[in-house]
């Protein structure tokens, strides 16, 4: 077993997690807005869909994707929807100060990153292309490797989205002193709709 090949792994990983992207900004400005509790479930639904990549790929999903690759799209504009659905609501919740509707959203944090990270095929896509160049074993299958190596990646994942959830929440507090919490609900309103373009833009 090769244990710089790991070590290269984990530094590697922490740096791509590290990189700002749409899901590591709602991460962000959700625990600003709402809290780090609630950031934090955001930041379990995106790894636990990490998770579902993993185990797709021990499954073949590269495969399933070549031969049908129009699932590829149908993934993605379904979680475009749902995302720019949420945004809706959020507005909708911001516009009627409806405290049961905000409540309602408030349960929907885990499955908002979830479907973030689940409806993005290019997560496992992008997997199928990474783990390959960390093989650090000759005795272990390929299945068991992209398994560890999966772990690793969800562990040092989730590690750093809890952490940003709680320093961005500690410093969220000094900035909503000074600003409305209206301008990060829209803020929160513009990521979302954001990371739907992503998704759908082909």
């Amino acid at each position: 077993m090769d244990y710089n090949t790991i070590l290269l792994f984990i530094i590697s990983s922490i740096s791509l997690t590290l990189l700002p992207g749409p899901d590591i900004l709602f991460v962000i400005t959700t625990s600003i807005s709402e809290g780090w509790k609630n950031g934090s479930k955001i930041s379990l639904g995106l790894c636990t869909g990490l998770v579902i990549h993993t185990l797709l790929i021990m499954l073949g999903l590269g495969s399933f994707f070549e031969i049908y690759p129009h699932w590829i799209r149908v993934i993605e504009i379904s979680g475009g929807a749902y995302l720019i659905y949420l945004a809706f609501s959020l507005i909708k919740a911001s516009n009627n100060n409806q405290k049961e509707v905000s409540e309602n959203l408030k349960k929907r944090f885990f499955l908002t990153g979830f479907i973030m990270n689940i409806s993005n095929p290019k997560v496992s896509l992008f997997f199928i292309g990474f783990f390959p160049g960390f093989i650090f074993s000759n005795n272990l299958s390929y299945n068991i490797q992209f398994l560890i190596l999966g772990g690793i990646f969800i562990i040092q994942a989730l590690t750093i989205f809890l952490l940003i959830s709680i320093l961005s929440n500690k410093l969220g507090k000094r900035i909503l002193s000074n600003t409305r919490q209206p301008v990060w609900k829209k803020i929160q309103v513009v990521v979302l709709v954001f990371i739907a373009f992503v998704l759908i833009y082909p």
